[in-house]
C-alpha cells in the first residue's frame, strides 16, 4: 500500500537519485529493502534517506544526506543477527498493516517516511516522531535502536 501523504517525502529520495523501493526488490540477489527518509521542517539537519538492502550474501545500510552540489553519504554493513531483530520488532508492530500516524500536520514537524519492500509486497507509513504514540512511538524506538546510524543528522 502506498499512502498519498508520503509522495513528498519519496521525492527526497528520488531526488538523490536513489531507485525507488519497489524497483530495488526486483535486482538480482535482494531480497527485502527497507527505508527511513527524513524531512526536517527547519533546515537544521540536511533531509536524509537510509537504505537497508538484504542480499543473499550480506545486508547493508547506506545513508546519504541532501546538501546541495556535495555528494554525502555512508554505508555500513548490517549484522545478520540485529537486521533479524528489526525484523521481529516490525512484525510485533504489525508495520505491514499500519496506517499512516493519524493527525499528523503537513507542516512545522519533522516527518519520518518509512518504507519496506520484499518482492512485489510494498508498504510504507508517514510518522512525525516527536508526537508520536502507540504502535508509532514504538516503531520509532525500534528504528532509534536497531537502525542508529540511519538516523545521525550531520550538519546543513
Amino acid at each position: 500500500m502506498q499512502s498519498r501523504r508520503a509522495d513528498p517525502i519519496r521525492l527526497i529520495a528520488l531526488r538523490l537519485m536513489q531507485s525507488e523501493l519497489r524497483f530495488l526488490t526486483h535486482q538480482p540477489g535482494i531480497n527485502e529493502v527497507i527505508r527511513l527518509t527524513i524531512q526536517y521542517h527547519d533546515g537544521r539537519h540536511p533531509n536524509q534517506v537510509a537504505t537497508l538492502v538484504r542480499g543473499h550474501a550480506r545486508t547493508t545500510l547506506k545513508v546519504i544526506y541532501d546538501k546541495p552540489n556535495k555528494s554525502v553519504f555512508f554505508t555500513y554493513p548490517v549484522e545478520t543477527d540485529r537486521y533479524q531483530t528489526l525484523l521481529a520488532a516490525l512484525r510485533r508492530l504489525k508495520f505491514d498493516r499500519l496506517d499512516d500516524q493519524p493527525d499528523v500536520p503537513y507542516f512545522g514537524v519533522d516527518l519520518w517516511l518509512v518504507e519496506r519492500a520484499s518482492g512485489s509486497f510494498y508498504h510504507d507509513v508517514v510518522m512525525a516522531p516527536d508526537s508520536a504514540r502507540g504502535f508509532y512511538r514504538e516503531l520509532a524506538l525500534s528504528l532509534r535502536q536497531h537502525l542508529k546510524e540511519a538516523l545521525r543528522p550531520i550538519e546543513s
